[in-house]
């Protein structure tokens, strides 16, 4: 620094002093060593920042990474330390110790829901099967621990979860609307430690997905801004958190009924492109964007 608070190459640096409050970080260890078990997993930093800062082409998914991002955190998850925050919910909820020893799995096929009528959540299932996606695409084993269940049934519920709240699945505001309304049921009912297992996966999507908008579509950004808004008022509204509740139970009701039951709130008009899909081609192809599989 000169004494006009500029380093050598003329860049201003004058407010590196403010921000940092003067601290220099300084090590002895010869590889990178934090107090976060996060920041220490070389995986975890890859993931993250491949998600973040990518853009898209025809060789990846908006899921693609999701997979690499389940096993590196698993591989950090004290498992006995969140079983013992199932234990002590349970006993302070007796709602949840319910669910959990109810261990309900659903089996929603395409034969159960052919006749349903239309606006209602079966229509809405009868539609995204016959797209060819799957309800029950993942964890197709026993559920042993709750930690295990919780995980299995949270991924069965989630495309019924873009039909109920009317999100929509694969657009990029409907997801980001659904992360913010999931984070914040999660966290208004289970403890925060728990919690913040439980909500990691949506607060890793809802970080990555709007950096990566920021950083190469910003034409998305309006609605991505108003899905975390309309998320959040949904969110608060919710006595607890959406794969909590039986969808099966509900095919044949209207969703607008469905709503109503679950006092779910009016939330306004929408800002910005809802519709809006990140492009799968690389700019310049000739060919259309296709839409991406849901989460």
């Amino acid at each position: 620094m000169d004494e006009i608070g500029k380093s050598q190459d003329g860049r201003p640096h004058d407010d590196l002093d403010y921000m940092t409050g003067g601290r220099r970080f300084e090590t002895s260890c010869s590889i990178l060593r934090s107090t976060s078990k996060y920041l220490n997993s070389p995986v975890i930093r890859d993931v993250l920042c491949n998600e973040a800062l990518r853009t898209s082409g025809p060789d990846v998914l908006s899921t693609s990474l999701i997979p690499e991002f389940n096993e590196a955190f698993e591989a950090v998850l004290d498992h006995a330390e969140v079983a013992r925050f199932f234990r002590e919910d349970a006993a302070r909820v007796p709602d949840l110790a319910a669910w959990l020893g109810e261990r309900y799995l659903g089996d929603v096929t395409l034969d159960r829901v052919k006749d349903c009528m239309p606006d209602t959540l079966g229509f809405g299932v009868k539609g995204l099967l016959e797209q060819g996606f799957k309800l029950y695409f993942g964890r197709l084993g026993p559920a042993v621990s709750d930690w295990e269940y919780l995980r299995k049934r949270r991924g069965q519920t989630h495309d019924m979860e873009h039909i109920v709240t009317g999100f929509p699945g694969t657009a990029l505001a409907g997801e980001i609307a659904l992360f913010v309304a999931n984070i914040t049921a999660i966290h208004n009912y289970f403890q925060p430690r728990l919690a913040k297992e439980i909500a990691l996966q949506s607060a890793y999507l809802l970080s990555t997905w709007t950096m990566r908008a920021a950083l190469h579509f910003p034409e998305a950004m309006p609605a991505v801004c108003d899905g975390m808004e309309k998320g959040s008022i949904l969110g608060k509204r919710l006595r607890r958190p959406l794969f909590m509740e039986r969808w099966e139970d509900y095919l044949d009701w209207p969703l607008t009924r469905l709503r109503a039951h679950l006092n779910f709130p009016e939330l306004g008009e929408r800002v910005g492109d809802w519709a809006w899909v990140e492009p799968q081609e690389l700019p310049g192809a000739p060919s259309p964007a296709r839409p991406l599989a849901a989460e």
